[in-house]
This record gives C-alpha cells, sequence and structure tokens, in this order.
C-alpha cells in the first residue's frame, strides 16, 4: 500500500480493534500512518487523494448489520479498489524494513473546504438522520456551514444502530418521517453506517422510491451539463431512469451493482456522475467516492435552482410498481442449470422479453423487468422486479423465488 495510509473508521463496536491491529501491522512494515478516527468513508476518501496519500483505509461495513466489518481500501486517487485494480505497479523491491514510529491524528479540513463550496442561497429548514453511524456531528456541522437549520434524529454515535439499522430503508424511516412533518421542514436526509449513502424524506414525510429521487437528479444534470450528458447507473434500477432522463437530453447506461465496479464503467464511458437506487451517488467532479453527505447537499441544490421543493421535484416522475427481496444462496448453478433458469426466467417475464447476463440474470419486457444476482456483500441472491402494473410484479416476483430455489436446491 506504500508508505502514507491514511485511516479511518466507523462507529461498529469491532472498528476499534480492526484499527488498532490495522495500525500495529501497517507501521511495523514502514508505513506511517495519518489517522482520522471516526469520520464517513467519503471523506477518508477524499482525503487520501487531498494529502497524496499512497493509499486510504476505512474500516466498515457500511449499510451491513452491526455484526459485519472489513477494510475498503482506496488507492492514492481516492478510488475504491475493484477486482481489477492495483495499488502499485510492478514488483517492489525486497528489503529489510524499519518500522514505522509516526502515527498522526488528524483532522478532514481539505473535505470540508471542498463540499462549502456546494453554496447553497437558500435557508433550508432540514431534519438529518445519521442512524448511530460514521455521519453523527459531522453531517450537522456541514449542513450548518451551508446554512441549513438543521434537527438530527438517532444522533448519537452507537456501532449496534439502535435507532433503525445501518441501512436507511423507507420502512425504517418512521421518525424521521414523523419530524419532518411535526416540524414543518423542508426534507428529511438519512445516512447509512458509513455516509456513502444517503435517502431523501420529503416535506411531507413521504419517503418516495429512491429511483424516482435519482431520476430527478440526473434529469437536472443533464438539462444543464455543458460536458457530458452520459450518466451511470446500476442494472437493477428502475426502468423510469431511462424514461425521464431521455426526455431531458440525456442518455443512461447500466453497469454492475456496487460502487466501485459503477465507478471503473463511468471512467470509461467518459461520465461524471453514477447513482445507485441505494443513494451511493458518485459526484466524481467532487469527489470520487459515493458521498450521502455531499449527495444531499447537491440535491438541495438542484431544487434551488429549479424551484421546487422535495415533493414537486417528483410530480412527473412515476413510480411503477418494484418489489427487491433477498434469499439465502446454496450452491451455483451448473451450465445446465444455467440454460435452464434463462430460459425459464424469460417465460415468467414474457412479452417477447430479453434475456442479459452481463452484470446478473435479467430478462425484461416492455411492461415489466426482474433481476436475478449474487449479493456482493452478503451470502444472498438478490432479486428485484419491476412491474406497471402491481399483479404482475408480485407474480413475477413469486415464481422468480420459486425457480431460484428450486434450480439451486437441484444444483
Amino acid at each position: 500500500m506504500g508508505d502514507k495510509i491514511a485511516v479511518a473508521h466507523d462507529t461498529r463496536l469491532s472498528s476499534p480493534v480492526l484499527r488498532s491491529m490495522f495500525i500495529a501491522s501497517a507501521m511495523e512494515s514502514g508505513a506511517d500512518i495519518f489517522d482520522y478516527h471516526i469520520v464517513p468513508t467519503p471523506v477518508l476518501s477524499y482525503q487520501t487523494r487531498a494529502r497524496k496519500f499512497s493509499a486510504g483505509v476505512m474500516i466498515t461495513a457500511s449499510h451491513n448489520p452491526p455484526e459485519y466489518n472489513g477494510f475498503k481500501v482506496f488507492t492514492s486517487k481516492g478510488e475504491a479498489l475493484d477486482d481489477e485494480s492495483k495499488l502499485l505497479d510492478g514488483p517492489r523491491e525486497h528489503r529489510p524494513v524499519r518500522p514505522s514510529e509516526k502515527l498522526e491524528l488528524l483532522k478532514p479540513y481539505e473535505y470540508l473546504e471542498m463540499i462549502s463550496r456546494v453554496g447553497l442561497s437558500r435557508k433550508w429548514k432540514v431534519i438529518l438522520d445519521p442512524g448511530n453511524g460514521a455521519a453523527c456531528g459531522f453531517s450537522e456541522l456541514v449542513y450548518r456551514n451551508a446554512g441549513c437549520v438543521v434537527t438530527s434524529v438517532n444522533s448519537i454515535p452507537d456501532g449496534r444502530f439502535p435507532g433503525r439499522g445501518s441501512e436507511p430503508k423507507r420502512e425504517s424511516l418512521g421518525l424521521l418521517s414523523q419530524m419532518v412533518r411535526e416540524t414543518g421542514s423542508d426534507g428529511g436526509i438519512a445516512f447509512d453506517g458509513d455516509s456513502d449513502r444517503m435517502v431523501i424524506v420529503d416535506e411531507k414525510g413521504d419517503c418516495p422510491l429512491q429511483d424516482r429521487a435519482l431520476a430527478y437528479f440526473v434529469s437536472h444534470l443533464a438539462r444543464g451539463s455543458r460536458t457530458s450528458k452520459v450518466f451511470l447507473v446500476p442494472i437493477d434500477s428502475s426502468m423510469v431512469l431511462e424514461e425521464t432522463v431521455e426526455k431531458a437530453g440525456g442518455r443512461v447506461i447500466r453497469g454492475p451493482v456496487g460502487d466501485a465496479l459503477l465507478l471503473r464503467e463511468m471512467k470509461k464511458h467518459g461520465s461524471s456522475f453514477a447513482g445507485e437506487p441505494s443513494g451511493a451517488w458518485i459526484h466524481y467532479d467532487y469527489n470520487p467516492s459515493p458521498d450521502g453527505i455531499l449527495s444531499g447537499l447537491l440535491y438541495l441544490k438542484a431544487l434551488e435552482e429549479d424551484g421546487l421543493t422535495v415533493s414537486a421535484s417528483l410530480n412527473d416522475i412515476p413510480e411503477y410498481f418494484m418489489d427487491r427481496q433477498s434469499i439465502p444462496f446454496s450452491v451455483d448453478l451448473d451450465s445446465e442449470g444455467a440454460s435452464m433458469f434463462e430460459s425459464e426466467l424469460a417465460g415468467i417475464v414474457g412479452g417477447g422479453s430479453r434475456f442479459t447476463s452481463e452484470y446478473g440474470l435479467r430478462a425484461a419486457s416492455g411492461e415489466s423487468w426482474v433481476l436475478v444476482r449474487k449479493s456482493g456483500t452478503e451470502p444472498k441472491i438478490r432479486v428485484t422486479v419491476e412491474s406497471k402494473t402491481w399483479s404482475e410484479m408480485d407474480r413475477i416476483m413469486k415464481e422468480t423465488i420459486h425457480l431460484t430455489q428450486r434450480l439451486s436446491r437441484s444444483g
């Protein structure tokens, strides 16, 4: 990883232990350590690039449950490693290493300077929900510096995530929605455990399907972009993305699920934005990492420029019927099972559906689609279904889960 490594961690109970083990090992191997303590993952990413560290290591499991943890590694450019990335090119000379004695505690001043450039002109009244995670305190500071009137819920750091869990979901944001309604706020913004994701709640306290919020924001970018009008979204995004963005003069390209993989694709296509319905949005001109705190501010900025409220920004964006479910993963399908899966999945969707397998098994017609893929973070299979009618969505989901369970058992 080189000789100068930035380190940070989230609020999980296991994070301090993993931090100590990593720092001890890295210093024994000769690396100087620059420790940011508890900060959001996108902050560590930005600091790694801004301070020209050789690598960055964030100890986190992001939106996953509290018993999970791990290491997210960033290159000197602040970009997350994927399966094809390398930290260093070529072999390094093997020689005796003198252990480092440098462990420096730092504050993320460069990140704070960068995000201050967003510049809101309206005094937004917002409720923030950091979910007891790494954004506690930090997100409030950023939004107050931007001129917002801020109230927080679930704002005490606690790695057990007792408030609502580490992943912000429509069904877990009841307290945030209630606070927005009762205080007459302009909206609410929730972050996940390490704040690389954000979820928007409107001024009525409603939590819309986040695919719609993504569609509005990308269409806003498409209308104002003077450079690239190409935008990356993962394969499990709503079909409303194409419908909305193409009307605004943009082009949507579907890529893999996972921010590191999506980043690679957006660089390949010369795009400056990629976003997932989960709320992991990459604004490459600002930060090469998904950044929930930055995304929330830029969403408010877009609303200012368009003269809209949160709910009004979604008025022209339909919400189709979508369901996302997970089932335990058992075994890989053999080639015969995979071929059978392909034909049966296309038959379930019907209507002359088209089948693709580049980023998962996906069958789509003009009215419905289904995607079956392995999770990148848990031992589960993710099934996503969308249709323009509820009955078709429900039928496709039930039949796909039955098919997946039957074929994986037989495999």
